[in-house]
């Protein structure tokens, strides 16, 4: 009975006497509620078996019925309430079936069935599939008789969930003429006993019904079963090659393609025991080969040109299954690389991996137990005519028992001109040849060759590394131009050379205004008084600042510093020089208040740099504006990298309430991170007597 606790169960009424109502267990109830469950009867006994637990039930009214460890009690058909002290210790019997036929009847004669919905697969990952209770008792006669009705294709899965005393279960199969008594049955001497599973699986390979003929030698017997159908006959993509599980002998396909392969990694029945599987090739629609038989261990080689692979376990029974996908690529090709070199110059060689000579380490293997003991790669050298080329190969991995062979080829003739062959030396094969210009190719391949192939031989792999270098560049081919050509190329050239020395002279144009602008800009101190000035006479605008702020950082710092006037806050140290003005408050807009920031690094870089402003008073600052502008975020901006001895200028406007700001720089320097903060603070308004 311990599957009512992961299982959902239906049951439907008949009618007539020879027909059967069946309850609904729901699991979520029987969760949410804690060890409990309601549930609909009918008229008859319970029957509950606990071991050091009780069980007790409970009618519509919530009236006690019983209390107990182990008894039997009569119930009117209405909705009852269980409870358990633990249902782990305990099995039971509800009646939740109308008195059964005791007759078996003939194939042709009609027989209600239990209505019941047929489960799909996979069977392991099925948490919504739904089980028909049937339940009965042996008072008064003889046997129980119900019928499921079942099609080809099918698997029906039959449970003794419990039994009050000993119980014989025996199987038929009708079709609309015959009757046949199947193997499956379940004897029992005595009752069942808490936590036992007596299970019989039934295949089904022909449209039919399934008789359960319930008997037992004793007069006073309770029992009850638990029905699931499950569809066999769908063909199932197999997309978690870890965790593959079924009930029967469900196929399942998986598409591979020729150069993967999979290996069947385990196999069995959910009691352990080991179960084989069986495979077969999909050519196209309709087109198989046959069946193959694989066991635990065993390597399913894809071939090319095929749709997929069909898969089904042997076992009438609820299994597990794994497999592992391995591809036998080469260097990264996505597919195998050939085993023989292109017949002429003229063949299509872009089936040949392309080996870029780099120095770069690529992939490969011989997959021995798939018919492959040698691999042809392709390199192709560049240059004039008469070059010639040193190739460098070290290859390097599981590679004792390979040789690799250089193979130079005269490019109309596709003759091989030159060739060098290497072994395994020094925990490497390396070997170098001279080649012309053009394609060339690499063989590596197995010392033994076909020799070597074997079904349960284990893969060489090999990584490969190419190195080329030009030993001669041979001449240059010349051509001597026409006279339209040299007229063109002459206006060509001037045209491309106006081109490219334009930006250079409207640079130097900018940056040369830039620094005649600083030096005048100069030459008056105390700017911010100047700025004041202009504020008064309202002849300012926000663009001088600007072009200011660009123009000052040209110059010298100490120069620059002496421009704007006295330093307000100064803060000089190891990495960093900083100097912080109060703007007049007139500049801001909304409110804000205006300051004036300046940096130079000292023989280091700041990279990931940027500034925070805090008030010592708790307020919160949030910045506004900035000057040039840069990225910011509440109190925070963001500088990214200071170089080492330039000097940055910035205008901050602040928002905020507060009389007081402290500001602190923090970034990166030689990989390290440091801050810098001013030991005095700037204040918003001073007092007189400051």
């Amino acid at each position: 009975m311990n599957d009512l606790k992961d299982d959902e169960f239906t049951a439907r009424c008949m009618g007539r006497p020879l027909l059967w109502l069946l309850a609904v267990l729901l699991v979520t109830p029987l969760a949410s509620a804690g060890q409990s469950f309601a549930i609909e009867t009918k008229g008859g006994d319970a029957w509950f078996d606990c071991e050091n637990s009780w069980a007790s039930i409970l009618n519509e009214e919530g009236i006690e019925i019983v209390n107990d460890s182990d008894f039997t009690t009569p119930l009117d058909s209405q909705n009852h309430t269980v409870f358990f002290e633990n249902i782990e210790q305990c099995q039971w019997i509800m009646p939740v079936t109308n008195e059964l036929p005791n007759t078996i009847p003939s194939p042709f004669e009609e027989f209600t069935a239990i209505e019941t919905l047929e489960c799909q697969q996979p069977y392991i990952q099925q948490s919504n599939c739904v089980s028909t209770i049937v339940s009965g008792d042996l008072i008064d006669d003889n046997k129980d008789v119900f019928a499921i009705n079942v099609t080809s294709g099918q698997l029906v899965k039959l449970k003794l969930e419990a039994s009050s005393s000993a119980i014989d279960i025996a199987v038929h199969f009708q079709n609309d003429s015959t009757s046949v008594k199947l193997d499956q049955e379940i004897s029992l001497a005595l009752n069942t006993s808490i936590g036992q599973e007596n299970i019989l699986h039934i295949p089904i390979n022909e449209q039919g019904r399934i008789l359960v003929v319930v008997e037992s030698p004793n007069l006073n017997a309770y029992w009850m079963i638990s029905n699931s159908v499950y569809s066999t006959k769908d063909t199932l993509q197999l997309d978690d090659l870890e965790n593959i599980s079924g009930i029967g002998q469900v196929p399942f396909k998986l598409g591979l393609q020729g150069d993967e392969s999979v290996i069947l990694t385990a196999a069995s029945s959910l009691q352990g025991d080991l179960i084989d599987m069986h495979y077969r090739y999909e050519y196209s629609e309709g087109s198989y080969s046959d069946w193959y038989n694989a066991s635990v261990g065993d390597r399913i080689h894809s071939v090319d040109n095929i749709e997929h692979i069909e898969f089904y376990w042997d076992c009438h029974c609820e299994w597990v299954s794994s497999m592992v996908k391995e591809s036998h690529f080469d260097v990264g090709w996505g597919m195998d690389a050939p085993g023989f070199k292109p017949l002429s110059a003229s063949s299509d060689n872009s089936s040949y991996p392309l080996i870029e000579m780099d120095g770069s380490a690529r992939d490969g293997e011989l997959t021995l137990h798939k018919d492959d003991y040698q691999d042809i790669l392709r390199v192709e050298t560049t240059g004039w005519n008469e070059s010639v080329h040193l190739v460098d190969i070290v290859v390097e991995g599981d590679i004792y028992d390979l040789q690799v062979t250089i193979l130079s080829m005269d490019q109309e003739t596709w003759d091989i001109v030159d060739q060098i062959t290497a072994t395994y030396s020094m925990d490497k094969i390396r070997v170098s040849l001279d080649v012309g210009l053009g394609t060339h190719f690499i063989r590596i391949q197995h010392v033994n060759g076909s020799d070597a192939l074997d079904d349960n031989a284990q893969s060489a792999e090999y990584k490969i590394r190419v190195t080329t270098a030009e030993l001669d560049e041979g001449e240059e081919p010349w051509f001597p131009a026409s006279d339209a050509v040299k007229d063109a190329a002459d206006i060509f050239y001037w045209l491309i050379g106006v081109i490219l020395i334009l930006p250079f002279i409207i640079f130097y144009i900018n940056l040369n205004n830039t620094r005649k602008f600083a030096e005048e800009f100069a030459q008056k101190k105390n700017r911010l008084e100047w700025l004041s000035t202009m504020l008064d006479e309202g002849t300012f605008s926000s663009s001088d600042l600007s072009r200011a702020l660009k123009s000052v950082s040209t110059l010298d710092w100490e120069e620059a510093l002496e421009v704007w006037g006295d330093v307000e806050v100064r803060h000089y140290t190891t990495g960093i020089d900083m100097a912080i003005w109060s703007l007049d408050e007139r500049l801001g807009e909304n409110g804000s208040w205006p300051i004036l920031i300046g940096i130079t690094p000292q023989d280091c870089e700041w990279s990931v740099a940027a500034l925070k402003f805090e008030s010592n008073e708790g307020a919160q600052w949030n910045v506004s504006k900035t000057e040039p502008k840069l990225l910011t975020r509440s109190n925070e901006i963001f500088l990214d990298t200071i170089h080492d001895n330039t000097r940055l200028f910035l205008r901050v406007d602040l928002q905020g309430n507060a009389k007081s700001v402290d500001v602190y720089l923090s970034g990166m320097v030689n990989g390290e991170p440091m801050a810098a903060k001013p030991a005095n603070t700037v204040y918003r308004i001073i007092d007189s007597e400051e």
